[in-house]
């Protein structure tokens, strides 16, 4: 499923409109009827049932005025509410609104007032306020609106976004509606996945009504509940090595478990020798029995990066080491594959273009702030264009968030875990060892995607298990047999 942004799906339109020869009330009427098959199907509400619409005055509002039109048609009587200046409405609002019957306009927020006991009393809402094109902060009488619905013991479906999220950003611009149920209409948009997305949208579907794409697109969406995860195939007639050595290298006193655990996922992921290399002179305690560990000084240790298929580099690796600096430079030298994450990402230099295809850089909103020494708000508000400025150096990313975002340069892919409790240390560390050892067999984009469904599948079967305050990152590790079984 391709994702666009909002320009993109205004283009899309306008082509659609072109190559169809139909009208802007056309593709509103196309948009208003999936949006009530998809009410009605979905919220299934009683005819008898409380139902309140309110549509804003631009395209959002004309799908919602066209679920009106239907809904009443199925024997629904709903109260509906336009919000904003109708003379600033199109020509294709204006259309279905003289269809509509009657109405209340809310344009201040004494009229708002007038209606308040009629939200509350509300046993559904219809959310077409805003759509596609918010670019601004929701404020004056449409806050205490949002505020209004919000507070209410009402089920809410919305058009496209909840009113006042960030079609670009999935942020909420100031306020917004907590909705209950989704409708997209034609595309995912960024704004669908991003961010505070997830927490707004509620039960998201998208919605097909024959938008044509203008020109190819290299962003999608990826359903982690319709991801096929293929069983590892295991040979009688093999060893250990056949199956990849993945050499990691970090873990500091009091942070020696987040190479570890790293380690033991890669391990538990399918490769068949893990070996750390970290400071075991000063303070380390060793876990896992099955992983290999030597100290970074050890005469073994350029042995086993130039045997290893993989490596795994950072995870509670001490800052501004020479040695360490000297252990990466070899590595990407020598056109490892290389996972660099937490730490490690302060190790490489961000002035020019790598020289090593195989490299995945794992960071998290923070630490990509760090790389460009902007702050985390520039990242958030904008995602893909620092994900895009270290993909032109040759860079492959994951940037770890809500909605995770994987890109090589050619293509941009987005994955939602929908699993709150992977807020908890060391659930990056665990992804870090899953994407190594996927990586021993596979190009960096697949062994980013193969490992974030892996480690979102586990996740999940621990939230199962666990709930998600009490989730931690051992529990992860914990469910990947399961995951892959």
């Amino acid at each position: 499923m391709i994702v666009l942004n909002p320009n993109e799906m205004q283009e899309f339109d306008r082509f659609t409109l072109e190559s169809l020869k139909i009208n802007e009330t056309d593709l509103m009427q196309k948009a208003g009827l999936a949006l009530t098959k998809d009410f009605l199907k979905r919220v299934k509400p009683k005819n008898n049932a409380c139902l309140s619409i309110f549509a804003g005055v631009g395209n959002n509002g004309g799908d919602a005025l066209v679920m009106a039109i239907e809904l009443i048609k199925e024997g629904f009587k709903p109260n509906i509410y336009v919000v904003g200046n109708i003379s600033k409405a199109s020509d294709a609002f204006r259309y279905f609104l003289d269809l509509t019957g009657e109405i209340e306009i809310i344009d201040r927020l004494e009229t708002l007032q007038l209606i308040q006991k009629s939200i509350f009393e509300s046993d559904y809402m219809i959310d077409g306020i805003f759509g596609n094109g918010l670019i601004r902060e929701v404020s004056g009488f449409r806050t205490t609106l949002f505020d209004f619905i919000n507070t209410s013991d009402t089920i809410v479906y919305s058009i496209d976004f909840p009113s006042g999220i960030s079609s670009i950003n999935g942020n909420v611009l100031g306020k917004g509606i907590k909705a209950n149920y989704t409708g997209v209409v034609g595309f995912y948009k960024s704004g669908n996945l991003l961010n505070d997305a997830i927490d707004y949208h509620g039960d998201i579907k998208l919605l097909d009504i024959g938008i044509i794409q203008k020109y190819p697109i290299n962003k999608k969406y990826i359903d982690l509940n319709k991801y096929n995860i293929e069983k590892k195939e295991r040979l009688h007639n093999s060893n250990k090595y056949t199956y990849g050595l993945t050499v990691f290298i970090g873990g500091r006193f009091s942070m020696n478990g987040s190479i570890q655990m790293s380690a033991i996922s890669a391990l538990k992921s399918g490769i068949g020798l893990a070996v750390v290399i970290s400071d075991i002179e000063n303070g380390f305690t060793q876990f896992y029995p099955e992983l290999i560990v030597i100290d970074k000084q050890s005469d073994k240790v350029m042995s086993y990066l130039k045997k290893a298929d993989t490596i795994v580099f950072g995870p509670g690796l001490e800052l501004d080491d020479e040695y360490y600096k000297t252990m990466i430079l070899e590595a990407i030298n020598c056109n490892k594959k290389i996972v660099v994450d937490a730490s490690g990402l302060t190790y490489l230099d961000y002035e020019k273009p790598s020289n090593n295809p195989n490299i995945v850089l794992t960071p998290h909103v923070g630490e990509l702030a760090k790389i460009f020494n902007k702050k985390s708000k520039d990242i958030i508000n904008n995602p893909l264009l620092y994900i895009n400025e270290l993909t032109k150096l040759n860079y492959n990313v994951l940037l770890k968030g809500p909605c995770t975002i994987i890109s090589n340069g050619e293509q941009t892919v987005f994955m939602q875990a929908k699993n709150p409790g992977l807020a908890t240390a060391g659930s990056g560390d665990v992804l870090s060892g899953i994407i190594g050892a996927n990586l021993v067999s596979n190009n960096p984009l697949k062994a980013m995607e193969l490992g974030v469904a892996i480690h979102s599948k586990a996740s999940n079967l621990a939230k199962e298990k666990y709930g998600e305050t009490s989730l931690i990152a051992s529990n992860i590790i914990e469910f990947l047999h399961e995951a892959l079984r």
